[in-house]
């Protein structure tokens, strides 16, 4: 790799500790960076999971290096019922740094539930795509050509903060298709091995390609793909969601400040790369010069990061693309001024207003 992605932290205290985070992202070397901290020093044990089959064979390999002071454990998810394992294992008297990956949210979180009060000095920590601030210092780091603020933003737009896809573009920023591919595997691939069809996950890619900035029902998506029920639909989103390449923004109720979650849903992948991996699986020949919807989903993804609570919101006015009632409101318009800004910003009393273009794009923030 030309350069070298700062991880959070090396754990220093005894405990559990799980760290989520989408496939690609480097988790393994995250793991690995924790190994060679303490493999001079300590008994340390490391092995991927995913050959393992279910909790009796992982608690019997667990009891079998039990000496060892730190176990590091990656993708631990797809081994059945880990978590009882894992907590038998706590509570059977292990005392060192027990630290276990996965690419999907839901399991992990499913198992980290069923052990409260055994974290120690742990807990539970994301690593996730690059955004743009740590996309530009990587860049840096590899001593690539600078250039200005602008063009750097556009390669991020087509290359995305997945630490391969930023390093197979290169200087020149100009992403790999092969990269592409490989991350299109692994996600067809994780599907399959939680019983859905890759190729329904790959209508769902489409058609939240297509409606990127459009609010969306789950019964649209249905109609759209051969799925046919709303339901089946919401299981391969929460699938997306679960392995870190979707987020679901809903629409905001003014007064109470909740979401309307029986109101559409707008999609929004949660990478660039992602993006145009359901680009391509549409089937589009030349590249789209629109970034703007790009834009407004890596918008999204920036805000997620920093907020936990905001939705967009529509009526007969018009739409404001992201809005915290009462606190703040911010449009997305991919030009060089503020122009067309609908009658539903213009006319909202709320205390902060902003407008990201191309020249402020992720500069001007929202107060907390």
């Amino acid at each position: 790799m030309p350069f070298n992605r700062k991880f959070p932290f090396v754990p220093a205290e005894k405990g559990f500790y799980i760290i989520r985070g989408p496939r690609q992202v480097g988790k393994t070397c995250w793991l690995k960076t924790i190994l060679a901290h303490y493999a001079s020093t300590e008994e340390c044990f490391y092995l991927s999971c995913e050959e393992i089959q279910d909790y009796r064979e992982l608690g019997i390999l667990l009891r079998s290096i039990r000496t060892c002071a730190v176990i590091l454990l990656d993708e631990v998810n797809f081994v059945e019922g880990w978590d009882r394992a894992v907590k038998h294992f706590i509570d059977s008297g292990y005392a060192g740094i027990l630290c276990v990956t996965g690419s999907h949210a839901y399991d992990l979180e499913k198992g980290a539930d069923l052990m409260p009060g055994r974290f120690g000095g742990g807990g539970e920590f994301y690593l996730l795509p690059m955004v743009f601030e740590e996309f530009c210092e990587m860049r840096e780091q590899a001593r690539w050509h600078t250039r200005n603020k602008f063009q750097e933003l556009v390669s991020y737009l087509q290359t995305g903060g997945f630490p391969t896809a930023v390093a197979s573009a290169g200087e020149r920023g100009v992403p790999s298709s092969k990269t592409k591919q490989t991350y299109l595997r692994w996600l067809k691939g994780d599907a399959k091995k939680l019983g859905k069809d890759p190729e329904k996950l790959s209508e769902i890619l489409i058609q939240i390609y297509r409606g990127m900035q459009n609010p969306m029902s789950y019964q649209t998506l249905a109609k759209k793909t051969s799925i046919g029920s709303p339901n089946t639909v919401i299981d391969y989103i929460r699938l997306l969601e679960s392995s870190f390449a979707l987020r679901t923004l809903y629409q905001v109720d003014l007064d109470s400040g909740s979401n309307k979650f029986r109101s559409d849903k707008k999609f929004y992948f949660t990478d660039p790369l992602i993006y145009w991996i359901a680009f391509d699986l549409a089937n589009k020949r030349e590249k789209d010069k629109n970034l703007e919807p790009v834009a407004e989903m890596v918008a999204n993804e920036h805000l997620a990061r920093k907020f936990s609570r905001f939705g967009y919101f529509r009526n007969k006015q018009g739409e404001i693309d992201f809005i915290s009632a009462k606190h703040w409101c911010l449009e997305i318009k991919w030009s060089l001024a503020a122009t067309n800004l609908s009658k539903s910003f213009v006319q909202a009393i709320i205390p902060q207003k902003i407008v990201w273009t191309q020249q402020n794009f992720l500069e001007e923030w929202p107060m907390g």
